[in-house]
């Protein structure tokens, strides 16, 4: 029979896995609160860098349209002052898109349609030259809006030469990593926000080897990334726009 001192030790042990159970929680909860707000102070001083980046950058791109059309355009045109102020006008506005948050393509779209009309009143074959000088600024913005990832343009990816693709390539980097439930599971959790490897394991009812050989997949191939050698996993840049990719591609079989 058990004596008292053994009920005791017994209850004290218990008692102490369940402080320990506690103590972990609270640890790995205190973890998440410290990231999700060291996350949005970054978020937060990067969005104060870009609202001061923004405008200097918006006043450089309407003094160079300025500047290149009025050394640029056609010199002896009866028109040129029209047409000047036109495209300087246009550009000022175009440039000052690039102070948003988000573009959609039906704006740019808008402000192609726009260059389109102008040139419908074009009065000699020198007009080219003046068009030709705006539309060059105004893709130079428009690429720039690319870069700064506040614009993307879904008509331009259809138009990308298929005959660029590296099939061998596409399958070990992109293909591979992803043809396969848990590991596309695992992606898209973790697209939210980072999971611990016990948590991955919930969530696939993967376990041990069987886990790490997925996730290494995805380490691999650079759609993960995991803080340190004990640390949370993270989604990459490559693995979310995979994911994009995927959502897009599923999107367009659904139409069908």
């Amino acid at each position: 029979m058990e004596t008292a001192n053994e009920n005791s030790e017994i209850y004290y042990l218990e008692e102490l896995h369940s402080i320990k159970e506690e103590v972990t929680s609270l640890r790995n909860e205190f973890s998440r609160f410290l990231q999700r707000t060291n996350q949005q102070h970054i978020e937060g001083l990067i969005g104060e860098m870009r609202k001061n980046l923004m405008k200097p950058m918006v006043d450089y791109l309407c003094e160079d349209a300025s500047e290149r059309m009025h050394t640029r355009m056609t010199a002896s045109c009866g028109m040129r002052d029209f047409c000047e102020t036109a495209f300087r006008e246009l550009l000022q506005e175009t440039a000052g898109l690039v102070g948003r948050d988000r573009i959609e393509a039906e704006t740019i779209n808008l402000y192609r349609d726009r260059l389109e009309e102008l040139k419908k009143e074009a009065k000699t074959s020198s007009c080219s030259t003046c068009f030709s000088e705006a539309t060059n600024l105004f893709e130079k913005q428009v690429k720039l809006m690319r870069s700064l990832q506040i614009y993307e343009d879904l008509e331009g990816d259809k138009k990308i030469d298929i005959s660029e693709i590296e099939p061998e390539k596409l399958v070990s980097e992109v293909c591979e990593p992803i043809a396969n439930r848990q590991r596309l599971l695992m992606l898209k959790a973790l697209s939210g926000e980072s999971k611990t490897f016990s948590e991955l394991s919930k969530l696939t009812g993967l376990r041990g080897g069987n886990l790490l050989f997925h996730l290494q997949k995805l380490l691999e191939t650079g759609m993960v990334l995991q803080r340190n050698e004990r640390g949370d996993y993270i989604i990459t840049r490559k693995g979310y726009s995979t994911l994009q990719g995927l959502s897009r591609i599923y999107s367009e079989i659904e139409k069908e």
